[in-house]
């Protein structure tokens, strides 16, 4: 084979090989694909995982404070000496030394080694807690960014709905024109309309982009096109309707809140632990070591005579530690301790108002926003209305083009209105339920029902419509 012929077959082998990995991504994604695909991808959760699992190590190395250690050793050496005597013979001893030992030890009694790792545990369950919340997070971040892009890409379908009708507005008023029907002034009035029609066509086609790269920094991928919403999808207030069953779900549920409490009950026990630097400690050991030397010995003039020797010793016994004085240092740290735990309480105290606070505020949020999704409605009816009647109006002198231009800036602006309420409710109550302890991927795939295939279009349910 030629080499231009296998750089041919190279070249058409990896252009295959992008194909499939491109086909491995569907066109159109849905709201559970982004979601599976943040699960995989995200940098934040997996960030999350990894501190959760370094700070429960914490666990297992204050587990090691109650369990027996086991040390060996060795040691060789080479030893030279020589000793002068001033009415003796003088002696000299060349000799090599060994030894081994073996020593075990086995905790008894030690209430910080206790206490550290009461708080260590305290310690893992709030990094539990905190990755849960996480978790918890994903699905909020995943449905924000999924629900600005639908958002976006409504205001943009407005946008160039509003554009096409100026556009047709315009050509109308030339025609009128040119028949001298109207005044030049409504023809400007038009064209400066049409003009900014344009302007916020190419910004909502920006925000479009804008909103998409949001979303690909979760997933780590190219999403270019999403599943759009059916828009009969029903917007109900959440149950229960009574704010106190909510709170009391957030007090017992919230992941935020739980992470508090256990990092609490640390402080707590890290107290007691700071104060247990005043109570003996006892502990069982026993040790084992084995020596042996080679030696030449003898005295000057003489020759040296070679010797070897052994020994071993076993011991079994008990050591008992009282810490008497050591400078304040453990009143000191305790009293440091007794100002975390008090630190850590009043944060504590805090968070529960918050989350009674936002729970409410949350609650009274989303029943407001199914109210404005339907006051929005009637404003569409009301809109749509409003302009046949003005272009009626205009068709026979009795109003003029701004009236009409107005009556059709207030319809497409209703229609915004509406499309933002129901996301905003959708986001809203996710937040709620998130505040309530009981947000999860079920909630994604109950919202995941509604979403339609195909490209969408600007539509509204057609209660909305008027008659």
């Amino acid at each position: 084979m030629s080499h231009n012929r296998r750089k041919g077959f190279l070249l058409a082998a990896l252009a295959g090989a992008v194909l499939n990995a491109q086909a491995a991504v569907p066109s159109q994604v849905n709201l559970m694909d982004v979601y599976n695909l943040a699960l995989e991808n995200d940098a934040q959760l997996a960030a999350a995982k990894a501190s959760m699992m370094a700070t429960q190590e914490g666990v297992n190395q204050s587990r090691a404070g109650l369990l027996p250690t086991l040390g060996l050793s060795a040691n060789t050496q080479y030893n030279k000496t020589t000793t002068e005597y001033e009415n003796a013979s003088d002696t000299k001893a060349d000799y090599n030394s060994n030894g081994w030992g073996a020593r075990l030890t086995q905790p008894l009694f030690n209430m910080n080694s206790w206490y550290t790792y009461d708080q260590a545990k305290s310690v893992g369950d709030q990094a539990s807690a905190v990755f849960a919340n996480a978790q918890q997070q994903l699905i909020l971040r995943v449905a924000e960014a999924y629900f600005s892009v639908l958002s976006s890409e409504d205001a943009l379908l407005t946008a160039k709905a509003q554009e096409r009708a100026l556009k047709q507005q315009l050509d109308q008023s030339r025609e009128r024109y040119n028949v001298g029907l109207i005044a030049e002034t409504d023809v400007l009035d038009a064209l400066a309309a049409y003009d900014n029609a344009r302007v916020a066509r190419i910004q909502a086609d920006n925000q479009v982009s804008v909103s998409y790269e949001s979303l690909r920094t979760i997933v780590n991928q190219d999403v270019t096109n999403v599943a759009h919403m059916d828009k009969v999808m029903p917007v109900v207030a959440p149950a229960p309707s009574a704010p106190d069953e909510w709170v009391q779900s957030a007090l017992s549920n919230n992941l935020s809140l739980k992470a508090s409490r256990e990092g609490l009950m640390a402080a707590e026990t890290n107290v007691k632990a700071k104060r247990s630097g005043h109570a003996p400690t006892v502990n069982a050991f026993a040790s084992y070591n084995y020596s042996s030397d080679h030696s030449k010995r003898g005295t000057s003039g003489v020759n040296n005579q070679l010797m070897t020797g052994e020994g071993d010793q076993t011991v079994f016994g008990l050591q008992v530690d009282l810490p008497i004085f050591s400078g304040g240092a453990t009143s000191s740290v305790t009293r440091q301790a007794g100002y975390q735990l008090e630190q850590a309480q009043k944060n504590y105290d805090q968070q529960l108002r918050d989350t009674n606070a936002t729970t409410r505020n949350l609650l009274r949020t989303t029943i407001s926003d199914v109210d404005q999704v339907q006051a929005n409605c009637q404003v569409i009816t009301s809109s749509e209305s409003a302009l046949k009647a003005t272009q009626s109006g205009y068709e026979v002198g009795t109003r003029n083009i701004t009236e009409v231009l107005d009556a059709q800036q207030r319809l497409y602006s209703s229609i915004s209105n509406y499309l933002n309420a129901r996301y905003n409710f959708i986001v809203n109550t996710l937040k709620l339920k998130q505040m309530a302890g009981t947000l999860s991927p079920a909630d994604l795939e109950e919202l995941n029902k509604w979403m339609t295939d195909g490209e969408d279009e600007l539509s509204v349910p057609a209660s909305c419509r008027a008659s």
